[in-house]
């Protein structure tokens, strides 16, 4: 399989809010105890207007999203959300396999936060070698080398 990735485009919009509802509503309702949509609206505009948005296709078909940002002294993944139709497929390892390997030809770690409720990702991330480094109230701060 091979993932093809590809910059978000104003038409992918209303498919990214509806993805990163999808994903999140039943984490964020665990972990917070509840679920605000216009809380959630103004978190995914925020990253929309803000961020670099990628858009992770497996035969031309949008099946996830990404967002990286590069810093001095590490690459942060910052966002990967994968379709839950697409889960359990390899999809997300062998986008952060990629990522490991930009990070470490360029000598820098990668890092990421992990919601507590998401035990699943957790375990991903334990399984490429991502080492939780710290945290804060409501998520794990993990690293590659």
């Amino acid at each position: 399989m091979t993932v093809r990735i590809r910059y978000a485009r104003d038409s992918d919009y209303q498919w990214l809010l509806e993805l990163h509802h999808t994903v999140y509503r039943d984490l964020i309702t665990q972990e917070f105890g509840y679920w605000d949509s216009d809380e959630e609206l103004g978190l995914f505009k925020n990253a929309w207007e803000s961020k670099q948005i990628e858009i992770l296709l497996q035969n031309d078909k949008p099946v996830g999203m990404l967002i990286v940002v590069a810093h001095v002294d590490h690459f942060w993944l910052d966002e990967i959300q994968i379709d839950p139709r697409y889960q359990n497929q390899g999809i997300g390892t062998e986008v952060i396999g990629r990522l490991i390997t930009r990070a470490r030809a360029g000598y820098l770690p990668l890092r990421l936060r992990v919601l507590h409720a998401n035990q699943s990702a957790y375990r991903l991330y334990q399984r490429l070698g991502f080492l939780r480094i710290g945290g804060v109230k409501h998520h794990h701060v993990m690293e590659i080398r």
